[in-house]
């Protein structure tokens, strides 16, 4: 008897990783390139359109109203809607244990601002978790919106939609600009986040109008009491440099990592990674991370830098150890080679992820 055939279909691993790639390349572009991929790929065999199927469900990706209703679809497809949601379109509660472990990605990009209507979304996020009714970690792509003021308020529906998520535990909040806001505080809280992430924190500016109030803060400020959004949190991530005094800690955020890689450069020293642009030393001084008492744990701050001793690390070294917290140091990130021609350097790659 002659021996099997090899097969020529691929290893369903491999196939994995290959339309993974694919999908999640094409977070930033169009809403059409995305869902062509999904139908071209589908096509190649049911395997592909299982597994294309499944990438799509953990790895949901909305930018635009197409996209929820490209969701609402697959939802119901594979659950069907809950009968006993009589008022409000809702997926089949079967669905909920299946989202428990699936990554949902939004990027706020789609809006209008017209005189006669004022400021909406072309996404009604509110309507988000009737189909995707629970995930593991969000990340929120905010891309440059109309100036927040009392108002406009754009962040408001946001909030409300990330207020239904109780049992998320990671939020990435990832302004791609500089963004500096006065007013927005919203009404919506966003219980169960233990872990925020932060590119490009929102400037605050209250400075500009107390100069007589020393370090006072208005009621509303965004950037001073964005943290407070989340009543759970323990653990604050910081991507970019930002004045860390101008930062209302929750009582319950035990540790605080700050990102440093070394994109400084002087012809003398080379490539260096920089604490100036956090001010640890006076957030420190006025409060930042202070025990209740004694017995109270110690809090930490991780900086992850490059493999030299980052700018600015003998004074902070100093400052928490007059304040009794914690420091570390985290060589994660890779010197470039490159000679710039100005003060910067491209983004470094880290170590590790």
């Amino acid at each position: 008897m002659a021996p099997p055939l090899p097969s020529r279909s691929l290893p369903i691993e491999l196939i994995h990783h290959i339309i993974h790639d694919a999908w999640f390349s094409l977070a930033h572009d169009e809403w059409g390139d995305r869902w062509v991929l999904y139908h071209d790929l589908s096509l190649v065999s049911r395997s592909w359109r299982d597994t294309m199927a499944t990438i799509a469900l953990r790895c949901v990706m909305i930018q635009t109203s197409q996209d929820l209703s490209c969701y609402r679809l697959l939802v119901k497809r594979r659950w069907g809607f809950d009968p006993r949601s009589k008022d409000t379109e809702r997926v089949a509660p079967a669905a909920r244990d299946y989202f428990q472990c699936s990554e949902l990605h939004i990027i706020v990009s789609d809006w209008t601002c017209a005189s006669s209507t004022g400021f909406y979304f072309a996404t009604d996020y509110a309507r988000i978790p009737y189909y995707i009714p629970a995930c593991k970690h969000i990340s929120v792509i905010i891309k440059e919106l109309p100036s927040n003021d009392r108002f406009v308020l754009p962040y408001r529906p946001l909030f409300r939609f990330l207020s239904q998520y109780s049992t998320t535990k990671a939020l990435y909040l990832l302004w791609t600009y500089t963004h500096i806001n006065r007013y927005i505080l919203p009404a919506d809280l966003m219980r169960g986040v233990t872990y925020l992430r932060v590119h490009e924190y929102p400037r605050c500016v209250c400075h500009n109008y107390n100069y007589t109030s020393g370090h006072t803060h208005d009621h509303e400020c965004f950037s001073y009491y964005l943290p407070t959004l989340f009543p759970d949190l323990k653990h604050i991530h910081l991507d970019t440099p930002y004045i860390l005094k101008c930062l209302s800690t929750p009582k319950s955020v035990t540790r605080l990592t700050l990102e440093a890689p070394p994109i400084h450069y002087l012809s003398t020293i080379g490539y260096f990674s920089s604490l100036m642009g956090w001010n640890i030393v006076s957030a420190l001084s006025l409060g930042l991370f202070r025990r209740d008492s004694p017995d109270a744990p110690r809090k930490k701050i991780v900086v992850n830098a490059g493999a030299k001793e980052p700018a600015g690390w003998r004074q902070a070294i100093a400052a928490c150890q007059a304040h009794d917290v914690e420091l570390e140091l985290h060589h994660v990130y890779l010197t470039p080679i490159d000679t710039p021609s100005v003060g910067y350097a491209n983004s470094p790659t880290p170590l590790v992820s």
